[in-house]
């Protein structure tokens, strides 16, 4: 297709220069945080720090503090409320919002030059999986769209919240192209209704016979449509007779298969492209089994913040977002290395400094070094950095994610904060489901961590308990999608505090299915 074609060019062109800079990490990475600098040095933010003065990494991390979204919260107001020149020079042309399941919502600046950073890593991971899997781009694409579910709206100074798609990251001369080689057009991202959103999607991708390639964030997104499919069979068909009398028999006999013969619907598709790591991975594990047929190729570390990690050649695991960012990782100890400076085994957090005016932002999220090809450490997104705290016994993500493990997707851990605290392990299950045996698994895990173990064995904390909750991951997406995360973004919860597990309990499953 000569969408793909003009696409692949450009990505072979990025790739060149991602190559290019692996090749020297002491001096590509610290050159890219200079440009950077230099390029913000007239900002308000760059002034305070005297970005004019710092030519080495040790000086910049002398002068800039790592800083999380609350450090930075008062100069991005600044620049939301419409003042120019706070955190960048160049202006801001949106913000995108994202939120986690502890924090609220946050607006993240976008400027051309953090798309071109996106770009940066898109287009390397498109060439590469075209040299690995061709196939892949012999036929259409769906690339998750979120339903816009409500009206447009603005910050007080009058920019944008949201990008106008998915292919903004790709850059306006590859905008034509992208959108001729989607299944489902763009402009179903644009319907209001989540109900006609899923109807209109689901009618043009079994329309697509030619499918080859599926690229979504959350696993929980796709399976969400696909398990939709069912419901949706017979207003889906008659939808499709009248256009293609001969596949809508096809996909209606494939619909009324169990499980649903997806292998017969679409019999090109070459690669699914989702997390898969941390607290997705349970998920990614289901969607493979929906869609058996199709490779499925675990995504990088892109945050709505900025690329960190993108699929690669050579490893399962993924390499840093070279030509994006300036990235450093912090250890337990709390000292910062560069990309060349990393062990393999060790776990870090994530610090990044990006072309859209974060600056030694600290993500939030922690990789774990597990080798290195030519030079160039590979990472494993292992979940997220913030701990769990109720009477000092400090569960991080990463590590309550592999305990979820034990008992399989549609789980997470709630702290609850009662006279006797103790976590509740909240599974999708029928209410009055003996599941006993899976918080006794999870109790188990859990006393693995020796200050989890103590404040137990001091009665400080009550033992797991578990508790069904019909349609978790659905409750859950609702709630997330009612603070303004967009649905194609919202990862599977893990750990949630008493704030989030109250709306939870509160959400309508009927009414919480906008996947």
């Amino acid at each position: 297709m000569s969408g793909w074609t003009a696409i692949l060019g450009a990505a072979r062109a990025e790739r060149a220069r991602l190559d290019h800079a692996g090749r020297d990490l002491p001096r590509s990475q610290p050159a890219l945080m200079r440009k950077i600098l230099a390029d913000n040095a007239g900002s308000a933010f760059g002034r305070r720090h005297d970005f004019d003065h710092i030519d080495t990494v040790e000086r910049f991390r002398a002068q800039v503090p790592i800083r999380d979204y609350d450090g930075l919260r008062p100069f991005i107001e600044r620049v939301a409320a419409g003042q120019s020149g706070v955190l960048t020079s160049a202006p801001v042309i949106a913000f995108e919002e994202t939120g986690g399941s502890t924090s609220g919502r946050k607006l993240v600046p976008y400027t051309q030059a953090s798309l071109a950073a996106f770009r940066a890593a898109v287009l390397p991971w498109l060439a590469d999986l075209a040299d690995e899997r061709p196939r892949t781009f012999a036929g259409r694409a769906y690339v998750a769209l979120s339903p816009v579910a409500r009206e447009p709206s603005a910050t007080a100074g009058g920019i944008p919240i949201g990008l106008p798609s998915e292919g903004a990251y790709l850059g306006a001369d590859l905008a034509y192209a992208f959108a001729s080689v989607l299944a489902v057009p763009v402009e179903v991202a644009k319907l209001r209704d989540v109900d006609q959103w899923r109807f209109a999607t689901l009618r043009h991708l079994l329309a697509a016979a030619d499918l080859t390639f599926i690229s979504v964030w959350s696993p929980t997104f796709l399976t969400g449509l696909l398990e939709a499919l069912p419901t949706l069979a017979e207003p889906l068909a008659q939808a499709l007779h009248d256009a293609d009398p001969a596949r809508a028999h096809l996909v209606e006999t494939a619909l009324a298969q169990q499980p649903i013969d997806t292998p017969s619907i679409w019999p090109r598709l070459a690669t699914v492209s989702a997390w898969a790591d941390g607290a997705s991975r349970g998920y990614a594990q289901r969607l493979q089994e929906m869609l058996p047929h199709a490779p499925l190729q675990p995504k990088g570390l892109m945050a709505t913040e900025g690329a960190v990690t993108l699929p690669r050649r050579g490893s399962p695991y993924p390499a840093p977002a070279l030509t994006s960012a300036f990235l450093e990782f912090v250890d337990d100890a709390g000292q910062a290395f560069a990309c060349d400076e990393l062990t393999e085994g060790t776990s870090y957090r994530v610090v990044m400094t990006t072309p859209g005016g974060l600056y030694r932002y600290d993500l939030g999220d922690r990789v774990a070094c597990r080798g290195h090809v030519g030079g160039v450490p590979r990472l494993e997104f292992t979940g997220r950095a913030v701990a769990t705290d109720i009477v000092g016994e400090k569960l991080t993500e990463d590590f309550v994610a592999a305990a979820l493990g034990r008992v399989g997707a549609g789980a997470c851990l709630a702290a609850r904060a009662t006279d006797m605290p103790f976590y509740e392990l909240l599974i999708d299950a029928r209410t009055g489901e003996n599941l006993n045996n899976q918080a006794a698994l999870v109790e188990e895990c859990l006393r693995a961590n020796p200050q989890y173990a103590y404040a137990r064995a001091l009665g400080q904390l009550g033992p797991v308990r578990p508790r069904a909750v019909e349609r978790l991951i659905d409750r859950y997406t609702h709630v997330q999608a009612r603070r303004g995360c967009r649905l194609a973004d919202i990862k599977p919860p893990v750990l949630i505090n008493d704030i989030a597990y109250a709306a939870l309990m509160a959400a309508s499953p009927q009414g919480a299915s906008p996947q």
